[in-house]
């Protein structure tokens, strides 16, 4: 994807906490995604793209720390 790639879905997760992130659903941008998609792939292979899992409603935000290490940085509550 390039520069202009829209941004990423995040699913929410109702066992956090009202009011933290990752409670409802957020974007991140498509580059943190591809990060946390590539941990993934490290992990349990290239059998879904980062495309395949955006379209399937994005990685839950407990994965993308996982995945990323860490707190999302780019993620923004969905409207």
């Amino acid at each position: 994807m390039s520069l202009g790639s829209p941004p990423a879905p995040v699913q929410g997760d109702p066992r956090i906490p009202k009011g933290m992130p990752g409670r409802d659903p957020d974007t991140i941008t498509w580059q943190e995604h591809c990060l946390a998609w590539e941990d993934y792939a490290r992990r349990y292979g290239r059998g879904q793209s980062a495309e395949r899992i955006a379209e399937r409603g994005g990685f839950g935000y407990r994965e993308l720390v996982d995945h990323l290490g860490h707190a999302p940085t780019s993620w923004e509550p969905c409207r």
